[in-house]
């Protein structure tokens, strides 16, 4: 048999025909309960889950965003499939298969969960009978949630945007892939999320926590403009939490229309900086408000004055683990 190409050798399971790959997980549990039937609820789905590479992704982060996946689906079972490209050589096989399987047993020991991944190795060259390939292997009746990963935008738009119009959710990964998805023309924006949005829940939970305890008449009188520094790294997610502001401060204003004229800016500073700045600029001078974040150190801090006299609040921000961060923006962004 041929090699597998690097993408599906990085991830673990059993190679197979793809046209054996349905079949073999039909049969794989097909054990007799302790009652005499087949009951088989540790296998009940939820969802389907397409994990979509693209051909610039390492086989060290292929593994990476697999396992969060599996973990993922430990609280959320679901039918996991990876898309995973290969450059074939001539007279390649043109699709690949491969089925991973394995039980975890919870915390009170009768828990049980039986995770299962069905993954595709394909030539790029034959992207047009990838859905068809996909429908094949999806648990019928049940939504579809869609993460690309290091997918070419340009391949996106020109093979793939029909079948993510069946999609209840697509997802990326806007620190990987910067601002080169903005520009898709997506079959619906509103059900698009972006994991760099979603891994800023914690930070703007204490934002809004704090920020709460002030009427919204204060923290919008005589607001001149907010600043969002950052440094290289932090780019995307300034940018997200710059688009938060902008929506929560439409609430706070008398005049909605308003915002229009509070210019909000990301700059970014020096490159080494792994910060985010918040700057609230006021007509007072008196009058200003400063958030800090550092993601790598799990803190921050929110300063001012905004007319009452001084303040300093110290944050404890706990980081996201990589499945936590999956389910929000599949949920909630």
């Amino acid at each position: 048999m041929e090699p597998m190409n690097p993408l599906m050798q990085s991830l673990p399971g059993l190679e197979m025909p793809v046209e054996s790959v349905v079949e073999t997980l039909a049969h794989m549990w097909d054990v007799p309960s302790v009652d005499g039937g087949h009951r088989m609820d540790f296998r009940a789905s939820q969802m389907n889950l397409v994990l979509h590479f693209g051909l610039e992704t390492r086989p060290g982060e292929a593994l990476e965003q697999f396992e969060t996946v599996v973990s993922f689906a430990q609280t959320y079972p679901c039918r996991i499939m990876v898309l995973c490209p290969g450059e074939e050589s001539g007279g390649g096989t043109e699709f690949r298969g491969k089925l991973f399987s394995q039980c975890y047993i919870g915390k009170h020991l009768r828990d049980l969960c039986c995770c299962e991944a069905l993954i595709l190795g394909y030539s790029p060259e034959r992207s047009d009978f990838l859905e068809n390939q996909i429908s094949i292997w999806l648990e019928s009746d049940l939504p579809i949630y869609h993460w690309l990963h290091r997918v070419p935008a340009a391949r996106i738009e020109r093979h793939y945007l029909g079948f993510l119009k069946r999609c209840r959710k697509v997802l990326f990964d806007g620190e990987r892939e910067g601002e080169r998805y903005d520009a898709i023309p997506w079959p619906d924006p509103t059900r698009v999320a972006d994991l760099a949005m979603a891994r800023t829940l914690p930070f703007r939970q204490h934002i809004g926590q704090f920020l709460s305890t002030f009427p919204p008449a204060i923290l919008a009188e005589g607001l001149q403009s907010i600043n969002f520094r950052h440094g290289a790294g932090q780019a995307r997610l300034a940018w997200h939490l710059r688009c938060w502001h902008r929506k929560a401060l439409e609430k706070c204003l008398a005049d909605p229309a308003r915002i229009d004229s509070i210019p909000m800016r990301t700059t970014e500073t020096d490159s080494s900086a792994d910060e985010i700045q918040i700057v609230w600029t006021y007509a007072v001078p008196s009058k200003h408000l400063r958030i800090l974040y550092l993601p790598g150190a799990a803190r921050g801090h929110i300063g001012g004055d905004l007319g009452n006299g001084p303040f300093a609040h110290s944050l404890h921000i706990d980081p996201m683990s990589p499945a936590a961060v999956l389910s929000e923006a599949l949920f909630f962004v």
